[in-house]
């Protein structure tokens, strides 16, 4: 699956036209959660780049150096905390959120404690909007004032 991004025209040339603008990967195999994701935290403003691919992922995140990254933890291949540790690498003021259906062993415990939060899935729309909305509010903020 190519990375996608749920940026509609109107937005792109919003943006494009120097209007304060954040931006967020989302890394996720099961192309549902990906859905319901980008959905549920779209808003003018915001770009939100998906992909099913955690390899991938990576690349969408050099590329486009997002403010805030939401990736399942469970995936096959490169796993959600290897993503987190190598976006920690890269720029340690990306909010990495991490979720996952799945109970994370001492070690996992431990790597999330970098993460900027932690959602256990199945996730409420309510609680998605609430935490992931308040980082985003966060660098809206920000850009507004750069």
């Amino acid at each position: 699956m190519r990375p996608n991004s749920t940026a509609t025209v109107a937005e792109k040339r919003e943006m494009s036209e120097g209007h304060s603008s954040v931006s967020m990967v989302v890394i996720d195999d099961n192309p549902l959660s990906l859905e319901f994701v980008s959905t549920a935290l779209a808003r003018p403003g915001l770009e939100i780049f998906t992909t099913t691919k955690p390899e991938d992922g990576l690349i969408l995140i050099a590329i486009h150096h997002p403010q805030v990254v939401l990736s399942d933890v469970v995936m096959p291949g490169i796993n959600g905390l290897d993503i987190l540790q190598r976006v920690k690498q890269l720029d340690p003021a990306i909010d990495v959120v991490l979720m996952s259906a799945h109970e994370t062993g001492a070690e996992g415990r431990k790597a999330i404690q970098q993460a900027a939060d932690y959602l256990r899935k199945p996730i409420a729309l309510s609680v998605l909007r609430e935490r992931v909305g308040r980082l985003i509010d966060k660098h809206m903020a920000h850009a507004r004032l750069a």
